[in-house]
């Protein structure tokens, strides 16, 4: 048997979403036992095991979901660049086509 005091005083808002985070990754744990056991009740080898497995196992989650969004920040900062060195290759070429229709038209005899 344990005392726990690892998770600190909790609220039910809290207690229901890291609930919710450990059912995402396979441990069954009530939000009102995570209060109880955040509250310092005894708690079982097992059911300790698990509370530590899907503290572990949710925050391996947040960081793979932090990464995927740096990744997409820097794959869509990437594309805006790319878009914008079109834009801006484009208009040079029709700044320089405006140019050289302004040169042949001063040029032509007529």
């Amino acid at each position: 048997m344990h005392v726990v005091h690892d998770l600190g005083q909790i609220g039910r808002m809290q207690a229901v979403r890291m609930s919710r985070h450990f059912a995402e990754v396979g441990v069954g744990v009530p939000a009102a036992r995570l209060r109880e056991i955040a509250s310092g009740a005894r708690v079982d080898t097992d059911e300790w095991v698990d509370v530590e497995f899907g503290l572990a196992a949710s925050e391996i989650k947040r960081e793979q979901r932090m990464a995927k969004i740096a990744r997409g920040r820097r794959r869509c900062t990437r594309w805006l660049i790319f878009a914008g060195m079109v834009l801006v290759a484009l208009n040079a070429l029709l700044c320089m086509a405006c140019v050289l229709f302004t040169f042949m038209e001063h040029a032509s005899a007529f």
